[in-house]
This record gives structure tokens, C-alpha cells and sequence, in this order.
């Protein structure tokens, strides 16, 4: 009996056929684009393009993430990212006929792979294949038909990353301005899942982080916003569990906004509350006059004060919303006189500010 016949290895190209811009061409096309082209590695933190080069070649990513860049207002040379791109996009095709020079930066923050090739070389495979041009032509007309949003439904995307080299910040409003539907999970440097975060056509929908859900899981991500670690972005159907429903309700950039603004004020309440301090109630009824959608959480904390005078660092662990918001119900309770505090233990005493960024339950310092 004769053996079978040793399966052949994808050729070099195939990498070409998973970019939208050139799914449909011929092998025989590719292969030509390939010859003429060349793939570049990059290392972390290498510069693809600058701000006014020469927009000369065509890019498609074939590992890794390009971040692209551009200044944070008119006339600065400080550059801010605007947008991440992954394996399997294009940069730079219609350059290749505009002769325009780059209006943005671009750098792979965690390195990779990048096929090239200039404009010279992609005119010669466009004249020699009709049918790159017709697939150009129709792409080009596909754009003019329909919203860039509405195109990126149709095909979602990885992204994924280190955060030492990445703004998570940036990563999540990419997701959101580009109307994508799937689950961000962010991992600790051990692997260990730190939180998940659900989008449905570029909507905040739902927000898991230890014991948090919803919009307090969301803020206590940026409190701090972790810089090492990992995230992973999966486009597909909404990952939420069967039953669950969307429990995010503002948009996501007034979300965004919001962290930012915890996050600036944190430090202060950290520095105010230390980690093993002990408060009392003052009253048996709890007079509340602040934000009435924390009433249920200010009377959680009111109840375990009553019960058993529990530490700052058993009330962030225990109480289900984020460390910005039971700090600042404490902060209110102690401006308004309703409780006090014991005299602390100096043997024990703990600055919050001096635990993990992420200090949830059973990530307690001894």
C-alpha cells in the first residue's frame, strides 16, 4: 500500500489572504505581491513611520500591533495614541495613489512583523493583475457606500498586548470608537485574570473585577490602571452570562472620564483612610445627603460599621463597589460627624496606598 502523500506547508504569502484588501485575490496574485514586498521585524518599541514622511510603502501587519499616534493638540510635539491596529490590517493603500505625506505616527509598542512594499512595486503588480485593480476599485467604492463603522462590524478583530507597552485607557477607547462587539480581559503578570470587560457595538455593557460588577468593577480597573500584565481583546458575540443583562449604562467616554477623575482624587482619600484603621458609628440612623444612587452602598457600609466595626481594608474588600467609591461614603460619614475613628494601632497600621494596585479579596498584604 502506498504511504500518503506528506501535506504541504501554507506558502509564504498566506498571511496576505487574511487582510481583508486582498481575501479574494488569486494565489498567483499574491504571490507576486510577496516578491515584490518585503517583511520587516520590528522590536518593541520601534517606530514604523513619522509625522510628514513620504507615504511611499503599503503596510499590512502580519504579527503583532502597530499603535498609531498623532499630537495631543495642534502645533505640539507631544505625541498621544489614537488607535491600535492589528495582524491582519492595512496601513497606507491609499496613500499609494494620493502621494500624501503621513499625518500620524506609528510603532509596534510590543514588536512584530510587518510586510512592506513601495509604491513603485505595487503599481507594477496593479498593472500586471487586473485583478488587484478591480479589487481595489471595489474596495475604494465599498468605503464610499457605507460608514467606516459599519465596515468594522462586519469584521472583527484581535488585539492583545503587554501593558508595559501599551495605554489601556487608549486600547478600550479604540474598542469603543470603532463600534466593536466582544470581551476585553485584562490579566495580572502571573496570567491570572484581574478583570473582564463585555462591549456590544462599541457600548460599555458589562464589567467584571473580583467581587465588583458593572460600572464600580469598571472604575476600580483605573485605580490605579494596572501597567504590567497583559490584555486581550476577542470579537465575537457578547460573552455574558445567560440571564445577565447590560449593567453599564452611562457612554463609555463619560465612563473613561469618570475613572480619570477617581483616579486623580484616590490618592488623597488613600492618604486619609490607612488600611487597618477602625471607625464607629456615632448615631443608630444613617443621615445621608449625598448622591442618592449610593444610598444602598452608604447603608452597606452603615449596617457592617453597626455590626462589628470592620477595618478600611475589610470594608474595600467586602462591599461591592469600587475603592474611590467606600472611601468617599467614609469621607462624608466623617465630615457630617456620623462616625469616628478608633485610636489606631501603630504596630498595625497601613497605608492603603502602599497596597497591590488591585488589592481585592485575598490579595491582602499580611
Amino acid at each position: 500500500m502506498s504511504s500518503p502523500e506528506p501535506r504541504s506547508s501554507p506558502p509564504e504569502f498566506s498571511f496576505l489572504r487574511e487582510c481583508e484588501l486582498f481575501s479574494t485575490l488569486s494565489d498567483l496574485t499574491l504571490q507576486a505581491l510577496f516578491l515584490r514586498g518585503q517583511v520587516v521585524v520590528f522590536e518593541p518599541g520601534e517606530d514604523v513611520f513619522h509625522i510628514g514622511d513620504p507615504a511611499d510603502y503599503l503596510y499590512v501587519i502580519k504579527s503583532g500591533v502597530v499603535e498609531i499616534r498623532r499630537p495631543a493638540m495642534e502645533g505640539s510635539a507631544e505625541l498621544t495614541p489614537v488607535a491600535y491596529v492589528a495582524a491582519g490590517d492595512v496601513i497606507g493603500e491609499v496613500a499609494m495613489f494620493t502621494r500624501s505625506n503621513r499625518a500620524s505616527a506609528a510603532r509596534m509598542p510590543g514588536g512584530g512583523e510587518i510586510f512592506r512594499i513601495s509604491r513603485d512595486n505595487f503599481h507594477s503588480v496593479v498593472a500586471g493583475f487586473p485583478e488587484l485593480a478591480l479589487r481595489l476599485c471595489f474596495t475604494f467604492a465599498q468605503r464610499l457606500e457605507s460608514t467606516v463603522r459599519n465596515m468594522r462590524k462586519e469584521r472583527q478583530r484581535q488585539l492583545g498586548g503587554n501593558l508595559k507597552f501599551f495605554d489601556l485607557p487608549t486600547v478600550i477607547q479604540t474598542i469603543i470608537s470603532s463600534g466593536m462587539t466582544g470581551t476585553l480581559r485584562v490579566d495580572d503578570p502571573l496570567g491570572i485574570t484581574l478583570a473582564e470587560i463585555y462591549f456590544d457595538n462599541g457600548h460599555l455593557c458589562r464589567s467584571v473585577m473580583g467581587h465588583l460588577t458593572g460600572s464600580e468593577a469598571f472604575f476600580q480597573l483605573f485605580q490605579p490602571p494596572p501597567t504590567e500584565g497583559t490584555f486581550e481583546f476577542k470579537g465575537g458575540e457578547r460573552e455574558v452570562a445567560e440571564g445577565a443583562t447590560c449593567d453599564i449604562l452611562l457612554p463609555g467616554m463619560t465612563m473613561l472620564m469618570e475613572a480619570v477623575r477617581m483616579q486623580d482624587e484616590i490618592g488623597a482619600l488613600r492618604r486619609q483612610f490607612p488600611a487597618n484603621q477602625r471607625y464607629r458609628p456615632l448615631d443608630d440612623d444613617l443621615r445621608w445627603e449625598g448622591d442618592e444612587n449610593l444610598l444602598p452602598i452608604a447603608y452597606d457600609i452603615w449596617y457592617r460599621l453597626h455590626a462589628g466595626e470592620p477595618t478600611v481594608r475589610e470594608l474595600l474588600d467586602s462591599i461591592p463597589a469600587s475603592h474611590y467609591t467606600v472611601l468617599s461614603i467614609l469621607n462624608h460619614l466623617l465630615e457630617t460627624m456620623q462616625i469616628s475613628a478608633h485610636q489606631p494601632d501603630s504596630r498595625a497600621l497601613t497605608n492603603i496606598s502602599d497596597i497591590s494596585q488591585h488589592p481585592l479579596p485575598g490579595l491582602d498584604t499580611p
